[in-house]
């Protein structure tokens, strides 16, 4: 039988889209390691580092608000010469601000969360490595991008793969390797020039999609907050700042205390 011969445009087309699929292969893995893995490193030591003062600044900004707010309230009903009662103000208040203290609870939760995290067991180096190689391979085989036709358990599979990267679970990761690890590959690309036209087409907007989305990560929190972990001076900048504008909260506070305590005695005259 004679040698199967490629013409020249199909060739260069296999050739572009193995490139892309590489370099997609790549940008997924950069995405995933940033969003499950170093966002959330930065995350728990930003957290352990500011979170405490962060939640005694957002705690004294909502007294501050809510105490504004009673003022103002008990303002309107003196000014309509109605008799003001405390028990019915604070219950409005409580509504009013339900949202505020459910805002509030989020961050003791991270505070918490970032505890937990800091006692947790981490990977070795060698753990680490192991465990990216893994998943990029993974990746490879199972990520609906990479791999339209995917049945919808392989698609579950890669599910709990990305859950057990996000974890940290090498032992999880190794069982979810060896189940679809069948040593064939999965890269058999058509020979029709168009269908590879649009598998070029669709591969480069995947690229460009990805590539995004790791710009996007990179400019926004957690992953912004970098800076205030690696200089030490921008993090005693920092520290500073959230320390001055508790203080001037707790100022703001006492203030506006005692407008309410001079209203409240002006109405008992």
């Amino acid at each position: 039988m004679g040698e199967i011969i490629e013409f020249p445009d199909i060739k260069r087309k296999k050739e572009e889209l193995a490139r892309l699929k590489k370099t997609l292969e790549d940008l997924l893995l950069e995405r995933d390691n940033l969003l499950y893995i170093t966002c959330e490193n930065i995350k728990t030591a930003y957290m352990l580092t500011f979170g405490s003062l962060e939640y005694k600044l957002y705690q004294a900004y909502c007294q501050y608000l809510r105490l504004r707010r009673k003022k103002d309230l008990i303002q309107a009903k003196k000014n309509r010469q109605e008799k003001v009662k405390i028990e019915v103000i604070e219950a409005q208040l409580d509504e009013e601000f339900q949202d505020y203290k459910e805002k509030l609870d989020e961050k003791m939760d991270q505070i918490n969360q970032a505890l937990k995290k800091s006692k947790g067991d981490y990977l070795s180096e060698k753990e680490t490595i192991r465990i990216k190689k893994l998943y990029k391979a993974i990746v490879k085989r199972l990520h609906p991008d990479l791999n339209p036709d995917l049945t919808e358990g392989e698609r579950e599979l890669f599910v709990h793969a990305t859950e057990a990267y996000k974890d940290g679970d090498l032992a999880k990761i190794e069982i979810i390797f060896s189940i679809v690890d069948s040593g064939e590959s999965k890269d058999e690309l058509t020979s029709s020039n168009t269908d590879l036209e649009e598998e070029v087409q669709r591969m480069e907007g995947l690229v460009r999609k990805i590539q995004e989305e790791i710009d996007l990560i990179k400019e926004n929190p957690p992953y912004s907050w970098k800076v205030y972990l690696e200089d030490e001076e921008k993090k005693a900048e920092k520290l500073e700042e959230l320390k001055e504008d508790l203080e001037n909260f707790k100022t703001a506070i006492r203030t506006q205390e005692e407008y309410i305590r001079d209203l409240m005695e002006d109405k008992d005259e």
